[in-house]
């Protein structure tokens, strides 16, 4: 991270902002659980649908061990662009997050070439394979110089905005 404080304050308000964003969408994602449930369309208690499918869930990324663990599988991915990038895209999943966006958070570097993410991208999804994690390494998906981390399985990438910091 910079020395400047204007830069480090910038870093910590998109950090702020995000970490709202997020908490909104885990708001939304519950009331649309809740009222599913009522309903009788959504997933039950357990986490499972109606017609027996797992409900996908966000991964959770322990800071302390630098460790990813979904679906009762854990790999350590230590302190790695990759781990950031994973982290980045998880609190905004299922939204876009652009190129230039990832390249000032992760690498914080404007200078960075888009050559560099898509190998740390290529990097992180061989890692998650290797530790049992295909399915979540299959719903990082790049579209038109932006990245999704699609945990509902949505291919209907064109339909949906970038967010930005």
């Amino acid at each position: 991270m910079t020395t400047d404080p204007a830069s480090r304050l910038d870093v910590l308000c998109r950090q702020l902002t995000e970490s709202i964003m997020g908490a909104a969408l885990c708001a939304k994602e519950i009331a649309t659980i809740v009222r599913e449930m009522h309903e009788g369309t959504g997933p039950s208690v357990n986490g499972q649908h109606r017609d027996g499918r797992c409900a996908p869930g966000r991964p959770l990324l322990d800071e302390a061990t630098l460790s990813v663990l979904w679906n009762g599988k854990a790999i350590h991915l230590g302190h790695t662009h990759g781990f950031w990038l994973l982290a980045r895209l998880s609190r905004s999943a299922n939204q876009y997050v652009t190129h230039l966006d990832l390249i000032q958070e992760i690498w914080d570097n404007d200078l960075t070439d888009t050559a560099v993410l898509r190998a740390g991208v290529r990097r992180l999804r061989i890692k998650l394979r290797r530790g049992g994690m295909g399915d979540l390494a299959d719903a990082i998906v790049g579209h038109h110089g932006r990245y999704i981390l699609d945990l509902n399985g949505w291919r209907r990438h064109t339909d949906v905005t970038a967010t930005s910091r």
